[in-house]
């Protein structure tokens, strides 16, 4: 009997193993080429060339973008890439954490067996009394009953915490995995391709699941104006496959569909009664004009080899992307600029100042990106830079200053009347600046007056002082003061507004 079973068990697993081997073998590839944009990626994958070559591609790629590339050696007889289904694939950078959920849920079952079991128990033990029980028995069983069931509750709190804990245990874990697991992984892109010659097999496939963006790391020397800077990509993708070596980075996405500009003519023609003519006529034109604005591709700056074409500009970096959407950081170089520092004030913003670095001529340009802020080595603050040209000036504020400040008084407001009917208000304030440093600084203070935007309001400078170095034609005033340790300066401006009796002046 046991022999007839061992033969039996031997077929089963001789059977198995035989309908287990693929018709086709799969082929093994690697990658080698990736290109990272804005908003997807672009992959090169290499194939040993055979008579049929037969391989999968994560559900994460487009099956219409995929196609074979030219290679030397190698001709393509035929080419084919759809969608099939598949069972659950696990990326090889989620096994060990797959593993692990597959383990505390062996675990739970485990614990709600115990669980399970122990109170099965409990219920026969709370079961009547044996028939047979008599006098003395009766109290002894009572008791030692009594004795078994204290155990078995304490053992199943025991466990009921153990269980509780492993189930928060295991949420999280399983939140984790199906946040990294790529989308459509029951799905995968099968390439079937009849080749002729000998060599590698290429085959370029495009996805939209990754992403990589700019930011800089810019450190200011106070005593020389020296700007260090660092250009960082921060990229992630979440095909499931691991990125490792080089990574090209895009400024700019590939188009899909792209086609000759063709500019309308533009007709003049009355608008019907209805509509607004001056807006029938911007609803109109926008649309026609609309083709032809395209936003200019971001410049990249030069602290690394950039390749420059009419449409894109790229550079590269050495790293590795997981394939699980973890995001990882390439250095694409390191630069420096020369700046002017200053500290602005502007009471009308903000009772502290501002340390701000002025670089002119950029010698390359400088990608709108967002940056991290640091002075004399220690953090500053974050900004936002916007894209500059070679050539420019950039002025870039670093963060505040809060030993340095300015403090604006309103001056109380008198009106009155003048002969001709008109209303009449004399208005102002006074700056209180205050350098709380230990040394002496040079501060540029900015602040305004009013300008009138009708003929019937009119405005007059009546006192300012001292007096600003510049003042532009919008009534935007400049001083320019350097202020020992501990030093006060006050500036005081005083202006009539002249206006229409039966009319209240707002400011906006």
């Amino acid at each position: 009997m046991k022999m007839g079973v061992f033969n039996v068990s031997l077929l089963l697993f001789f059977l198995l193993c035989v309908l287990s081997v693929p018709s086709e073998a799969v082929s093994e590839y690697s990658i080698l080429r990736t290109d990272m944009y804005p908003a997807g990626a672009r992959l090169v994958f290499s194939i040993p060339a055979s008579e049929k070559v037969h391989f999968q591609l994560p559900g994460a790629f487009d099956s219409a973008s995929v196609r074979p590339l030219p290679s030397e050696g190698v001709e393509v007889l035929s080419f084919e890439a759809v969608d099939v289904s598949r069972s659950e694939w696990i990326p090889p950078v989620l096994e060990k954490l797959f593993t692990s959920i597959r383990e505390k849920e062996r675990l739970q079952a485990t614990l709600g067996g115990k669980i399970s079991a122990i109170e099965n128990s409990l219920a026969l033990l709370s079961g009547p009394l044996p028939k047979e029980l008599k006098g003395a028995d009766v109290a002894e069983y009572i008791e030692s009953v009594r004795a078994v069931r204290e155990k078995m509750e304490l053992e199943r709190a025991s466990l009921a915490d153990t269980l509780d804990e492993l189930q928060k245990e295991l949420a999280v874990l399983q939140a984790d995995f199906k946040s990294k697991m790529p989308p459509d992984s029951q799905k995968a892109v099968e390439i079937t391709a009849v080749l002729s010659g000998s060599g590698v097999f290429l085959v370029e496939a495009f996805t939209r699941y990754a992403e990589w963006v700019p930011f800089y790391r810019m450190n200011l020397s106070v005593s020389s104006g020296g700007i260090s800077a660092g250009l960082f990509a921060r990229a992630r993708q979440k095909t499931g496959l691991l990125v490792e070596g080089t990574v090209h980075f895009h400024t700019s996405m590939p188009s899909v569909s792209v086609a000759p500009p063709e500019l309308r003519p533009l007709v003049a023609d009355l608008a019907p009664k209805h509509k607004d003519v001056r807006r029938f006529a911007m609803d109109e034109a926008l649309p026609m004009m609309a083709p032809m604005v395209q936003a200019p591709a971001p410049a990249e700056p030069a602290p690394r080899p950039v390749i420059q074409t009419l449409t894109d500009l790229s550079t590269q970096a050495e790293g590795l992307l997981t394939g699980d959407y973890t995001p990882a950081d390439f250095n694409l170089g390191s630069f420096s600029l020369k700046s002017e520092t200053s500290i602005i004030s502007v009471p009308s913003l903000s009772e502290q100042a501002w340390l701000v670095a002025e670089s002119k001529g950029l010698p390359f340009p400088i990608l709108p990106a967002s940056a991290e802020l640091s002075v004399d080595g220690s953090p500053s603050g974050k900004t936002t830079l916007d894209e500059h040209g070679s050539g420019s000036d950039i002025l870039i504020a670093f963060g505040r200053t809060p030993r340095v400040k300015a403090s604006k008084e309103k001056l109380v407001s008198k009106e009155g009347s003048t002969w001709t009917g008109r209303g009449r208000t004399e208005d102002g304030y006074t700056i209180e600046v205050t350098n709380g440093m230990p040394h002496p600084v040079a501060v540029t203070l900015k602040d305004r007056i009013p300008i009138s935007s009708r003929e019937n309001i009119s405005v007059e400078v009546l006192r300012i002082e001292p007096k600003p170095d510049e003042q532009s034609e919008q009534n935007l005033l400049t001083w320019k003061l350097s202020l020992a340790p501990g030093e006060k300066r006050t500036i005081n401006a005083v202006f009539r507004l002249s206006y229409p009796s039966d009319e209240t002046v707002i400011f906006r």
